[in-house]
């Protein structure tokens, strides 16, 4: 007859510990001590504390169940965020830090004034002087925030937005960029009343440079337009 085995003391204390370990965690997680309760948010400029709180849905979840990279995710749908980095930190706090866009101008549709980065995209901001002041007024119908555009069209409006009575001649006083809704592109409108046509984004800095030109060498012919779309054949109205 084998004599009974006797328990190793060792194991059975790790196993109990191991155990009282397990209940505390399974505590932790589902109990009200271990809750995100502390946010600390940097890097705002265009949202608010408030919007960016609120976007990461992080206040009151349970810090073991709380999500870093579902958090950022949830951020990067603020029009405003181009990037964000979320840490979550025992036992209550998360720490936010968003990147935003820069604007490089605004974009005037459907009577709403956007910011617009040089990916093109358009947010709001509560900063108004956020901004350059360089504007543009798309005709071709309302526009949402988040919206992407093409942004060689948006460099080649910015260029266009620079231009200042000086760098076209002296009649050409309060130059505005406008998008047409009717296809014809970009268009620069005096308040002479005539106007610069220069179409698509393609080969803007020739068009810029053989407008100048020409108001430069015809300083005082009477316009209704230049259209400069081809650079190889600019079309002057009246003949």
């Amino acid at each position: 007859m084998r004599a009974p085995r006797i328990a190793d003391p060792a194991r059975a204390i790790a196993t109990l510990v191991a155990a009282v370990c397990v209940a505390v965690l399974l505590g932790c997680a589902s109990g009200p001590f271990f809750t995100v309760t502390r946010l600390a948010v940097s890097g705002t400029h265009h949202a608010t504390v408030d919007a960016v709180v609120a976007a990461t849905a992080l206040s009151g979840e349970r810090t073991f169940l709380a999500s870093a990279a579902r958090a950022r995710d949830r951020l990067l749908r603020l029009p405003a965020v181009r990037d964000a980095r979320v840490a979550i930190t025992l036992p209550d706090r998360a720490e936010i830090q968003v990147i935003e866009r820069v604007a490089i101008g605004r974009w005037v549709a459907g009577g709403l004034e956007w910011f617009v980065d040089a990916e093109g995209v358009l947010f709001p901001s509560i900063d108004g002087r956020g901004a350059p002041d360089l504007r543009v007024s798309d005709e071709r119908g309302g526009r949402q925030p988040g919206e992407r555009l093409d942004p060689a069209l948006v460099d080649a409006a910015m260029k266009l937005a620079r231009l200042r009575t000086d760098d076209l001649r002296a009649d050409a006083t309060s130059p505005r960029v406008v998008l047409t809704a009717g296809g014809g592109g970009l268009v620069v409108r005096t308040g002479a009343g005539w106007e610069i046509r220069f179409g698509g984004a393609e080969r803007i800095d020739e068009k810029i440079a053989d407008a100048k030109r020409f108001l430069r060498e015809n300083a005082g012919r009477k316009l209704d337009y230049l259209d400069v779309r081809t650079p190889d054949s600019i079309v002057v109205s009246p003949r």
